[in-house]
């Protein structure tokens, strides 16, 4: 094969993608891939996932004929979370052209998966969350959490930020960093006895157990559940979604992969009709999300392929434009 081929191939680590996309982007981009999901223009064969002892390893392919690109992501992602330094989660993203097979570009899948992450809470707390939220809580103080505050700033006015993180240390950093890039008052929680201050949760764990109940949090409050992505873990109190609209990145894939919704819907808490929509439905104007203020939010996500694509080729077509 000529070498040519090889040294085409742009490779962008994650200091080049923050140069080329800003957060205020990555979640426009996100508001067009979960609209090209729910309409049916971009294709996402379910993911692939080989458990490997302490390592969870994904696959996930993508593609979309208008845009002519083909996505690949490889993950890993260790159980026990950070190893000697070592990131939790670590991957690439291939960009491929639909017509020729060839790779366009390998891209810091790391990276990737927390900005489009972020991004996806992002444009769902800005399309259902009430105007006025001030305060966000942020559990999980990893490097998702960290993208989700981010995004939530981007698209409300935050003035004040509550960390849950069973490694307090983990959360202490967040705050330094964070509090200093953001401009926002952060505070490190030990107990859930502020949680009720908040107007938006975002969770990013890999919890087994609900984090909160139902009587721990306001009415009219926002919840991006982001973590349980797995049949056996579960962030969210059904009871929460039982009061609450719960909307989806995809109906398929949180019926099959997110112990939120599998294991009350085997203890027949609630059925799948509990699903209000699919949040780029909203985009589309095929269904409503929040209708007053008092009323309890819920966007559930477990990862799309679409994501990795959309917020890919945009990186690529930027980079393209030097």
């Amino acid at each position: 094969m000529d070498d040519s081929f090889f040294q085409n191939i742009k490779m962008l680590d994650n200091g080049k993608i923050n140069s080329l996309i800003s957060m205020r982007d990555a979640i426009n981009v996100m508001d067009q891939a979960f609209m090209s999901f729910s309409n049916g223009s971009t294709k996402v064969p379910h993911r692939s996932i080989t458990y490997i002892k302490n390592l969870d390893l994904f696959f996930k392919p993508a593609y979309n004929e208008s845009l002519g690109r083909v996505a690949i992501k490889i993950i890993t992602q260790k159980k026990d979370g950070n190893l000697n330094g070592v990131p939790a989660i670590l991957g690439v993203v291939l960009l491929l052209d639909m017509n020729t097979g060839a790779v366009l570009s390998m891209m810091d899948g790391t990276h990737i998966t927390s900005l489009r992450t972020g991004a996806a809470g992002g444009i769902a707390t800005e399309l259902l969350s009430r105007k006025d939220a001030s305060t966000v809580a942020i559990f999980g103080c990893g490097v998702q959490g960290k993208t989700l505050l981010e995004a939530t700033c981007a698209v409300r006015p935050i003035v004040n930020a509550l960390l849950y993180d069973l490694d307090i240390e983990a959360a202490n950093k967040v705050k330094l960093e964070m509090g200093k890039k953001l401009n926002i008052s952060i505070q490190v929680e030990k107990g859930l006895e502020n949680l009720s201050q908040a107007d938006i949760i975002c969770t990013a764990t890999n919890s087994k157990n609900p984090l909160f109940r139902l009587n721990d949090i306001s009415q009219g409050v926002h919840i991006n559940a982001i973590g349980s992505y797995k049949p056996d873990m579960q962030e969210i109190d059904p009871q929460i979604i039982n009061n609450g609209k719960l909307f989806v990145d995809s109906r398929e894939a949180v019926l099959k992969e997110s112990g939120d919704l599998i294991k009350p819907i085997v203890d027949r808490i609630f059925t799948k009709e509990v699903i209000k929509a699919e949040i780029g439905e909203l985009s589309n104007n095929i269904n409503n999300g929040r209708t007053s203020d008092d009323e309890i939010t819920i966007f559930k996500s477990v990862g799309l392929g679409v994501q990795d694509l959309y917020i890919a080729n945009a990186i690529f077509e930027k980079h393209s434009k030097l």
